[in-house]
């Protein structure tokens, strides 16, 4: 039945379609197709034109419909705001432990990078081999919102991820990380 549902997707619409068709099809406002493409839920070329500037696939629409289906909405609560000023950034919406001098300490090191990041982006932030960060990601250990064929970790998830021994553990030999660890007393005691 699923697959049947999808079939007539693939026959109703070209192998590539427009922000404004992501809408219809998902049956989803415009504003939340367009930051399920913007945020690289939904893979898309950026073309720079004015009137088509997306060209998404349709079965990297039709993945995320599956996805749905599977984990819910990807549109973190109050992402999406009609009110004009008051829209949260994707990290504002990621609740963290805000007590934990750990995360800050990490927060205040990582504030150069985008609050999504990539695999790429935690193996150069953490030392972790790529293999391993996959691995954590596959497992749950770092928290991701998983696309086909990347995932995406907003950075809170990595902070957390970093404030648990686990992480410290896995660190134990890099030594630019144990040179990080002995800051994080002279950083503390400045506050």
């Amino acid at each position: 039945m699923e697959q049947n549902k999808y079939d007539e997707l693939r026959e109703q619409y070209p192998e590539y379609v427009s922000l404004d068709q992501v809408h219809r099809i998902c049956r989803i406002a415009k504003r939340s197709a367009t930051y399920l493409v913007v945020n690289g839920i939904i893979p898309a070329v950026d073309t720079g034109q004015k009137t088509w500037r997306y060209k998404i696939a349709l079965e990297d629409v039709i993945n995320y419909l599956v996805q749905r289906e599977q984990v819910g909405s990807m549109i973190p609560r109050g992402a999406i705001s009609s009110r004009k000023g008051k829209r949260k950034s994707f990290s504002q919406t990621v609740e963290l432990e805000r007590g934990s001098d750990i995360v800050e300490y990490f927060r205040s090191i990582y504030a150069e990078y985008e609050d999504i990041l990539t695999v790429a982006d935690i193996a150069k932030m953490t030392g972790l081999e790529k293999s391993t960060i996959l691995k954590l990601l596959k497992r749950g250990v770092i928290k991701s919102i998983m696309t086909h064929p990347k995932h995406i970790i907003p950075k809170q998830y990595l902070l957390e991820f970093i404030a648990t021994p686990r992480f410290i553990k896995y660190q134990t030999n890099w030594e630019h990380f144990m040179k990080i660890l002995r800051e994080f007393e002279e950083w503390k005691s400045q506050r």
